[in-house]
């Protein structure tokens, strides 16, 4: 009989240790330190059950929890939430959210057998395959083979709208916009998607902690729950919307030449014209963060040369 796969999302070793010597006969066992590791492992791996903390350094496991049950994909894989500080308040916010069953950790080292049959019935569910990432690099060719043709005739603002299209398309994005930074000011060139937000402009883009990292550090951003507080623009709007998952990147001032000629990588110290902000109700996996910012900080190269031409048109 092949094993159920449970995943343990918790940052204290010792709970791995305990539970590793609890479970490991009658399931497979995959241990995630923290929320974006699990969140990796769940779009590499079936998995017929969540363990998941609700004390975690990252983002906490309720808010975790929150962004699981948003994703249409993720949503169907049972999670039991589990915790050394057991309150009403917190069960009951676990339950609405989702949450199959709610244990403190007093009573799952304690009651074992309790907690092997409560876990047992969880994990009946099947395993459903995850959603990989495949065929990103014919993706990303054509993109790039459809941006490079603008710069023949075409414009800046026609080539962030047909890049944010295809984005949207290709990658399950559910909202992406396209912002420029001039002498401080802040401009929004294109907004797309259904979850459009309300009210939300340049006013209220400079007030965000992301644009700071953005702007300032000239480093992109990944959050997988935006209202946490650390990350994300116009964030408790985004939840509401169910757009719980967000990365923001920066495009630079460099040319395609320069570029290539710096091993793809953005020289130290250099400015920036503008920024990409995406938001998708699936969750994004690390790789995805790392391909699709990588990938666009490449195609700015593009873009900045389009804004350049622009301007100089307007001048």
């Amino acid at each position: 009989m092949v094993k159920k796969t449970i995943l343990v999302i918790d940052d204290e070793k010792t709970t791995h240790i305990i539970l590793k010597a609890m479970l490991s006969d009658e399931y497979n066992l995959i241990f995630a330190n923290g929320a974006q590791e699990g969140i990796d492992i769940l779009g590499e791996k079936p998995v017929n059950l969540v363990l998941l903390d609700i004390q975690m350094p990252e983002f906490d496991g309720v808010e975790l929890l929150e962004s699981l049950m948003i994703d249409t994909h993720l949503q169907t894989v049972p999670i039991i939430i589990m915790t050394g500080k057991a309150t009403e308040e917190i069960e009951k916010t676990a339950r609405d959210l989702g949450a199959k069953e709610f244990m403190s950790k007093t009573f799952l080292f304690s009651e074992k057998e309790k907690a092997k049959s409560i876990i047992r019935k969880i994990a009946l569910n099947e395993s459903r395959e995850p959603q990989k990432l495949l065929g990103y690099k014919q993706i990303f060719r054509t993109l790039m083979k459809s941006l490079l043709k603008e710069t023949v005739k075409g414009d800046f603002i026609k080539a962030c709208r047909k890049f944010g299209v295809g984005l949207i398309n290709s990658m399950g994005i559910d909202y992406i916009s396209f912002w420029t930074v001039q002498n401080n000011r802040v401009n929004l060139i294109v907004s797309l998607g259904d979850a459009q937000p309300d009210d939300f402009g340049p006013d209220e883009a400079k007030t965000e902690k992301s644009y700071e990292q953005l702007v300032k550090n000239g480093t992109p951003y990944l959050t997988n729950h935006p209202a946490s507080g650390k990350k994300g623009f116009f964030a408790n709007e985004s939840m509401k919307k169910g757009l719980n998952s967000e990365i923001g990147v920066p495009m630079f001032k460099i040319s395609r030449e320069q570029l290539m000629y710096n091993n793809m990588k953005v020289p130290q110290g250099t400015d920036l014209f503008g920024f990409v902000i995406m938001k998708r109700s699936r969750v994004f996996t690390t790789k995805e963060f790392r391909l699709l910012s990588s990938f666009i900080i490449q195609s700015g190269t593009i873009f900045w040369f389009l804004y350049q031409r622009m301007l100089k048109n307007l001048s």
